[in-house]
């Protein structure tokens, strides 16, 4: 039995309509991930793109093993041992000389919508989300750390990102907004909206809630809020502003697993599945299945730690770890 042309036309175009297509992309580094760099922000595609793997021109093919003759020639984020770099195992460091940034969403590196460029920014990003969000013994939560990156991770690197992404305007899509944390009146950003499967926004807010540093803003007191403070108030720096919906549905949605903050001790089989720094977090990194519980009762303000939190916030919004200098 042979398919006619027409059918075979057909079935042809039902797959290209069906296929995973990517919406939005960067092509440029923003030095030092300063925040409102209008020279250098997310672009839209003026047509969907094929994902890509994660290799090529940017992104790390090793970690270490550049020949050496001091730490010097790691860019000071290695030590050279036996002529040969060896990194700094901190989430951030690769290729031979340690001088690019390691793949921060193994995950997707067979089949990414993120550009090199974006992976770049999402090292300097989870670095500083990681102190803000993590440390169970400091206020602060693994697992919600973890989930953080994770759903940052799918929002920019997932292969079926033009299911759940579309651009809020016409091409480019781009818009200008104040950024809250910074004061600066007129940010350029990309404006994009996204579909997040609800039972997936309201797990990562439970392993969030009672973190310090979202315990002390009413703004964070929903996942709704929680959220939307993340892709709008602590994105607009950054060159993004993403308007959330929720589906009960899980078609057209971007959802993905989270890990529970009462017991989240699935990830000594899951680990490698992770981001990469959230791989590094100290009780994710444990081999251990007893320290994988995070406060999950709110049991009141503890103003150092809350204060601890603050500071924080204040090092995100005005100082912006300098990574490459330290």
């Amino acid at each position: 039995m042979t398919l006619s042309p027409l059918l075979l036309v057909l079935l042809a175009t039902a797959s290209a309509l069906t296929e995973a297509k990517c919406v939005m992309t960067q092509t440029c580094v923003n030095p030092d991930n300063e925040p409102d760099y209008d020279a250098c922000i997310p672009e839209a595609h003026k047509e969907p793109a094929d994902p890509e793997p994660m290799t090529g021109d940017g992104w790390p093919s090793v970690i270490g093993g550049g020949n050496c003759t001091t730490a010097t020639d790691c860019n000071s984020k290695g030590q050279c041992v036996n002529s040969a770099c060896v990194c700094r195992k901190d989430g951030m460091a690769a290729g031979p000389h340690c001088d690019q940034f390691i793949i921060q969403c193994p995950a997707y590196k067979d089949s990414a919508c993120c550009s090199w460029q974006q992976n770049q920014a999402m090292a300097e990003n989870f670095k500083l989300l990681a102190s803000v969000f993590a440390q169970n013994s400091a206020g602060g939560c693994d697992a919600c750390a973890a989930n953080l990156m994770s759903l940052w991770c799918g929002l920019v690197c997932s292969p079926e990102q033009d299911q759940f992404m579309h651009m809020a305007h016409e091409w480019p899509s781009t818009n200008y907004r104040q950024d809250p944390m910074t004061g600066k009146e007129k940010v350029k950003v990309l404006e994009l909206n996204v579909a997040l499967a609800k039972e997936m926004t309201c797990a990562i807010f439970d392993s969030c809630k009672n973190t310090a540093m979202a315990s002390m803003a009413a703004a964070m007191k929903s996942s709704l809020g929680f959220l939307n403070y993340q892709m709008q108030a602590g994105a607009v720096g950054h060159g993004e502003y993403i308007t959330l919906a929720f589906n009960a549905s899980k078609d057209k949605s971007f959802d993905h697993d989270v890990l529970k903050c009462s017991n989240y001790s699935e990830v000594v089989e899951t680990r490698e599945t992770l981001p990469t720094q959230a791989q590094l977090l100290e009780s994710i990194a444990s081999k251990s299945t007893d320290d994988k519980q995070c406060p999950c009762v709110f049991s009141g303000f503890n103003t150092k730690i809350v204060a601890a939190a603050y500071g924080l916030l204040v090092i995100l919004a005005f100082s912006w770890s300098r990574w490459k200098n330290h």
